[in-house]
Formats: C-alpha cells, sequence, structure tokens
C-alpha cells in the first residue's frame, strides 16, 4: 500500500511539472530510423510480457514515440497506473523503474583494465564542507589492492582536488569508472588506531584485474568452541561468477562448516540461476527436487503463458549448516531476497541481521539483441516471485530480526548502517559481522564492540547517488 500511495504522490508530481508534448522548453529530439527499430522492439515484449501489458496495451496508442529510444520506455511505463510494483520513488520524489533497456559489452567475462574499486553510492560529509566517497569494495589483484585501497576507506582528495558539491560526479566517475588516466588518492581510514595511521595517500595508474562477485569468504573458528562458521560475501548474483561461488561454497563443505554467514548487504540481484545454485548448495541433500521459487507471470503472456518453477538442484555440494544467518540491508533486493523467501519456504530457519530488504519481489526476462549497430540488452518486469509455500507479499521489503540501525537485544546501533567501515572479515570493525557471529554462536556483543558501531561520527551522510537496477534476471538468448 505504501508503494502505491507514494507511486501516486510520484505521478502527480510528474504529470504536474513534466509536459507530454513538445514545446519550445521541452522539444522532440530528432528520430532515427534505428530510434524506431528499438521502439517497436520495446512494444512488443512490452505488449506479449510485461507483468502489466493489458494496461500497455489499452494506452499503447497514446505512448510518445517521438522520444529517442533511451528515454522511451522510462517516459511511458511511469505514466501508467497499475505497475506500482515496477520501480520505486527515490529521495527526490522522482519514479525509477526497475524494467530497463542499456547497450551491453557483447563480449563475455574478461579481465578488466582500470584502478578496481568500488564505491558506494552515498556522498559522504567530512567537514567544512568537503565530502569524501567511501570504498565498498576492492578487487583481488588490482591497482587499488596494491596500493594498499581498503574497503572503508574514505576518499577525500581526487588528483589534488578536494571533494566538493560541485565536482563530486565527475570526481565520482573518474574513481568507479576508471575514467581518470591515473588516480592520487588522499584517504581518511574510519578504523585507524591512530592519527598517524589515518591519513593515507595512494598513487594508482590502471592495471588489468579480474573482477568477481565472490568479494570475500574464509572461515571463523570461534576459540574454545568446536564451532566454525563459513562466512561468504556475494555482492550480486552473476551467472558467469557461478565457478567461483560453487568453489567458495565447496570450500566450506569439505572442512567442513557447522554454521554459515552469508553477506548479501550489498546484493542488488540478478541472475535466478545463481540464485538457486546457491540455496542448492546451502541445503541438505534431502531437498533436492523440491519446489524454491515459482515465477509467476501476466495469464495473458503470449512467450511464456506458464509459470517458471525452480527446484533445488543437486550441485554436488550440501553444507546443512546448524545455523544460517543472513547479512542485508535496504540495498538487499531481488534475487537476494529470493534467498530468504526461498530457504523459508522450505522451512529452513535463518536470522536476518541488519536493516530492511529493499521490497522488490518482481523479476525480469532478459533478451539480448543486435538492432542496427546497437546490442541491447532488454529486461522489462515480466514475473513475481513466490517461494514454495506461495508467498510474494514483500513489496515493502523483508524486516530483520536484529535491526541494526536502531535498538536491539545486542546493544549494538550504527544510525549509517551499511555504510562501509572496515575491510570484510574484520572482526573488530564490522558491527554486522560482530552481531552475525554473536547470533550464530548464542554469545552476547562484547560491551567494546557494542558502542564501537556508533562511533564514526567523523563522517556524515549527505547524498545519495543512484546506482545500477539489477533485478532478479532470466536470460532468454
Amino acid at each position: 500500500m505504501i508503494k502505491f500511495i507514494l507511486l501516486f504522490f510520484g505521478l502527480l508530481v510528474y504529470g504536474c511539472t513534466t509536459p507530454s508534448y513538445p514545446s519550445i522548453d521541452h522539444p522532440t529530439q530528432e528520430i532515427t530510423p534505428e530510434d524506431s527499430q528499438i521502439i517497436a522492439y520495446i512494444d512488443q515484449r512490452l505488449e506479449e510480457e510485461y507483468y502489466w501489458l493489458d494496461e500497455v496495451i489499452k494506452r499503447s496508442l497514446s505512448f510518445d514515440r517521438r522520444l529517442p529510444w533511451a528515454n522511451y520506455m522510462g517516459r511511458n511505463l511511469t505514466m501508467l497506473s497499475t505497475n506500482g510494483d515496477d520501480g520505486y520513488i527515490n529521495a527526490k520524489g522522482e519514479r525509477v523503474l526497475y524494467s530497463y533497456i542499456r547497450e551491453v559489452d557483447a563480449a563475455t567475462r574478461s579481465t578488466a583494465v582500470g584502478y578496481g574499486i568500488n564505491l558506494y553510492f552515498t556522498v559522504v560529509s567530512v567537514g567544512d564542507d568537503r565530502l569524501g566517497f567511501i570504498v565498498s569494495n576492492v578487487y583481488r589483484g588490482s591497482a587499488a589492492e596494491a596500493s594498499d585501497v581498503r574497503r572503508g576507506d574514505v576518499i577525500v582528495n581526487v588528483n589534488g582536488e578536494d571533494v566538493t558539491m560541485n565536482n563530486y560526479m565527475t570526481l565520482f566517475n573518474s574513481i568507479h569508472q576508471s575514467k581518470a588516466s591515473s588516480l592520487r588518492l588522499h584517504i581518511q581510514r574510519q578504523t585507524a588506531e591512530s592519527e598517524q595511521e589515518k591519513s593515507h595517500i595512494a598513487n594508482l595508474t590502471p592495471s588489468s584485474y579480474t573482477p568477481s562477485t565472490v568479494a570475500y569468504h574464509d572461515i571463523i573458528e570461534i576459540e574454545g568452541s568446536e564451532q566454525r562458521i563459513g562466512y561468504l560475501v556475494y555482492t550480486g548474483f552473476d551467472n558467469k561468477y557461478d565457478e567461483e561461488l560453487l568453489a567458495a561454497l565447496a570450500s566450506f563443505a569439505l572442512e567442513p562448516v557447522t554454521d554459515l554467514i552469508l553477506d548479501l548487504r550489498h546484493n542488488g540481484g540478478g541472475d535466478v540461476a545463481s540464485a538457486v545454485k546457491l540455496c542448492s548448495a546451502i541445503v541438505d541433500a534431502s531437498h533436492r527436487g523440491s519446489l524454491l521459487f515459482e515465477l509467476r507471470r501476466n495469464p495473458h503472456n503470449v512467450v511464456h503463458p506458464s509459470p517458471s518453477l525452480c527446484y533445488v538442484e543437486d550441485c554436488g555440494i550440501a553444507i546443512a549448516p546448524a545455523t544460517i544467518t543472513i547479512i542485508c540491508s535496504s540495498d538487499t533486493a531481488s534475487a537476494a531476497e529470493m534467498i530468504i523467501t526461498g530457504l523459508r519456504g522450505l522451512d529452513i530457519p535463518i536470522t536476518l541481521i541488519g536493516t530492511t530488504t529493499e521490497g522488490k519481489n518482481c523479476g525480469m526476462d532478459v533478451t539480448r539483441v543486435t538492432i542496427g549497430e546497437r546490442y541491447l540488452e532488454y529486461a522489462p518486469i515480466t514475473f513475481m516471485c513466490y517461494n514454495a509455500k506461495g508467498f510474494c507479499e514483500y513489496g515493502e521489503g523483508i524486516a530483520p530480526d536484529v535491526d541494526l540501525c536502531g535498538p536491539n537485544k545486542y546493544g549494538v546501533e550504527d544510525k549509517h548502517y551499511p555504510l562501509p567501515r572496515c575491510p570484510w572479515g574484520d572482526l573488530s570493525h564490522d558491527i554486522a559481522l560482530v552481531t552475525a557471529v554473536a547470533s550464530a554462536t548464542g554469545k552476547s556483543v562484547s560491551q567494546d564492540a557494542a558502542t564501537r558501531g556508533a562511533s564514526y561520527d567523523d563522517v556524515d551522510v549527505c547524498h545519495r547517488i543512484a546506482s545500477p537496477v539489477v533485478g532478479a534476471l532470466l536470460y532468454n538468448e
């Protein structure tokens, strides 16, 4: 209901501020033959497969086909009234769709060239009108790792320029998208034990590295206990990295681990097939062949008239831990949320640590096609995600068992969670991980660790940058 109320006000603002016709102030751009071809392809899939295709068909004649293809779908779908689950209203009151069409690289996985830094999509204030970017992840073997850039570092100066409101987007892209020819970064380290350690300068030149969504994995041994906790940080469901995902899970099965912590706090979703593999490796072998997800489509869907049923597979791994703890946040969405609901649909107990997830209970059938000179990936919302018990009602997000942004039974609170604070696996400074370990072991969090969550008072959230939409994706190529 809240989503639909926000959608109503978003449409009201949009309708009052944006004319639906060309004018001197809002001229229509010249439409090329390529635009027309792509728009025709967009229309076809919307009318045949979009989950809310009934309204599309009714209103198709009113769609503005004078727009360039890149703007066409977003402009017209935001004018519909039945598709409230396709997207959300951002902090600026703007409608952001999950459905997308974009150009992609036709190549398969290859070694990347750049700096190997992922920045968190939030700008922070560090005082005196100065801003900073927080490092969310550093790829192994990258220039950033070689220069001792760490997750949780706050970048306050780039190539001699302090980060300010006037230049932050340019500097953000120079780092995150490796657009600068070289980088000299002035860094403030949040976990520094002394003033001398707090400041770090990194000089970087682009180099090759291999990206991966398996950001970190390790086994945490508990002193004085036989518990061995497998800890996996997984930042996106991408089938290009399934081999690494299964290798990490296999290492947990071989040890073996007694418990599992799955860190999905920065996982916005992705390939449903990868989600099936992850669930299949976690659960006991007795669940093989059990229904995991049901992807239901519009009954008038021309291409896929029947639901897609996803079952627990035999992937040769069955960790079957005594406890499963999932670290989540508002950045946890789509296929990552399907992991939570899918396990619960099999009556497998899980504990959620973090904050309420995004609430993306729908997904896309993805096609890739060449039109003219462009290689396009097109992913309109085409299905709703149900678990084995027929549950799909998490459009407002999935609430955690332990909320790290407010008072909780562990006495741990970080008002800016999930803002990155420290490198992965840091049991001294990562409040979410410390709490997850306490939950798995049944122990309390030390008072020192409990107060550390609120001790990062030298940065404050200033501005959110729109992050790329991922989703629950089924590839049809």
